[in-house]
């Protein structure tokens, strides 16, 4: 990294992939038998998201990378708040709204907002791992 704290391409790499590694597991972990456990679990999620968000926002990227690891950090940011609409439904046992949500996460603006980034940063050669892929 240069003197001003900016991460080299592979350092930043490695961020995004343990960073959303730690998602990753968030949302393994959302995958309960109960409403009750799953409300709980979606709340850690959002906590995680939220936390993932701020780790991107708080590293200096290389570059080229500064525009889409903001958009990442946003949209993760947004999808933690969209969660709340799954989180209130699993409060309620509302199990129709759950699967309307489950059935619609690629259409979420945060979602298509994070695949868009992290699909410019792969055409700029960089490898986030799988946050480029679902």
């Amino acid at each position: 990294a240069g003197g001003d704290g900016r991460l080299s391409k592979s350092e930043y790499e490695e961020k995004v992939r343990t960073v959303y590694a730690e998602v990753q597991e968030a949302f393994a972990a959302t995958n309960v038998p109960t409403l009750d456990q799953m409300a709980e679990r979606v709340e850690a999620a959002q906590d995680e998201l939220r936390e993932a968000a701020g780790e991107l926002e708080g590293v200096v990227p290389p570059e080229e990378a500064k525009a889409a690891n903001l958009q990442i950090a946003e949209g993760l940011r947004l999808y933690a708040d969209e969660l709340d609409r799954l989180r209130n439904a699993a409060e309620r046992g509302d199990q129709r709204t759950i699967d309307d949500f489950n059935a619609h996460i690629a259409e979420r603006q945060s979602v298509r907002q994070i695949m868009e980034a992290a699909e410019a940063m792969k055409f700029k050669g960089y490898d986030l791992g799988p946050i480029g892929d679902e």
